[in-house]
């Protein structure tokens, strides 16, 4: 069965979505402040930030902020702050609820779960019981409709251009903007972009490989397409796009492709990176196996459920994913053909 646009999104960074939890009825007072170092530029509200839905304007310093759809809690924790709400992690995380990298940020006594409901459906009554003064949807999917709901609610800034289509350094930049942290924002964005050009230059052998983001089950190859985290995240370690991921990109208007599985072919690379069926069915599979790297075993599979959901970069994720993802690709590549 073909997984709805949201249910591949999920699948990474969020996974199989399912049943939300239970009443979010804030235990915190209203006027408590955010645990966190340091402190915003109160000089720099209001501050007006534009996005794909419309203008938003943050009349002072926030303290109570509501994160929505993928991240941005990451990059609030990365800049010394606890949100009040964050989504309920509902695939790859430990055993407490949380992701791995999530150590030493996540505080429960100050941030709760929101419900990740499989509808995709905003969880407004439990928000409005956190009683936020800002709510960041910077990579997510909410519509025009949800972002006039939640605007009465607070100050909500939504993505840039389209819907789930959001690089980690813009939603780290445009973050830094609403809380008022916008030198500290551009500082960990300059310093990610070095740890990345640095883990490029100390594996070579990635440099100018093509590759094929997948996610596989016996019956369908679903591709990512550039534009989407997953795929720039590997550009910038010297990776590049095949030609038949290119193609599919100008033909798709969303961050992946459905390919039939007779068309495999299509997308064709030095290296293919992905998750789903077990790497061995991946191999063992006639069809899949004509692809010149799977029969190689040029591929890099990601059998880690938190690594799936790191791939879709944030800035605090990347550390924690390029220690454990590089050593797959370094694998791929040194089977890789030509």
């Amino acid at each position: 069965m073909r997984p709805s646009r949201r249910a591949l999104l999920a699948t990474a960074p969020l996974a199989a979505l399912v049943t939300a939890c239970g009443s979010a009825e804030s235990t915190q007072d209203p006027g408590s402040t955010p645990a966190g170092t340091g402190s915003a530029d109160n000089a720099a509200f209001p501050v007006t930030i534009e996005h794909a839905l419309g203008s938003t304007t943050i009349e002072a310093t926030p303290t109570r902020i509501v994160c929505l759809g993928w991240g941005s809690q990451d990059a609030l924790w990365a800049l010394g702050l606890q949100p009040v709400g964050v989504p309920e992690v509902t695939y790859g995380g430990l055993e407490d609820g949380t992701y791995p990298w999530w150590e030493g940020h996540f505080d429960a006594a100050q941030t709760e779960f929101l419900p990740n409901p499989t509808s995709g459906e905003v969880p407004f009554e439990q928000i409005t019981a956190l009683a936020p003064d800002l709510v960041l949807a910077v990579y997510s999917g909410i519509t025009a409709e949800d972002w006039t709901t939640l605007s009465r609610i607070a100050p909500t800034v939504a993505y840039p251009d389209q819907p789930w289509l959001t690089t980690w350094q813009d939603q780290a930049t445009l973050i830094g903007r609403a809380v008022g942290r916008t030198e500290e924002a551009a500082a960990l964005v300059a310093d990610t972009e070095d740890d990345l050009a640095n883990s490029a230059a100390a594996h070579p052998a990635l440099r100018g490989r093509t590759i094929t983001y997948v996610s596989a089950d016996p019956g369908t190859l679903y591709v990512y397409l550039p534009g989407d985290p997953r795929v720039d995240m590997l550009h910038e370690l010297g990776l590049v796009d095949s030609p038949g991921v290119l193609a599919l990109a100008e033909q798709e208007q969303t961050f992946y492709a459905e390919v039939a599985k007779e068309r495999v072919r299509d997308v064709d690379s030095d290296l293919v990176i992905g998750y789903g069926m077990p790497r061995e069915e991946l191999r063992a599979d006639p069809v899949y196996a004509t692809m010149p790297a799977v029969a190689a075993d040029a591929v890099a599979w990601l059998e880690d459920q938190s690594l799936v959901s790191a791939t879709s970069a944030t800035v605090l994720n990347i550390p924690w994913q390029l220690e454990r993802l590089l050593p797959l690709l370094d694998a791929a590549a040194a089977n890789a053909r030509g």
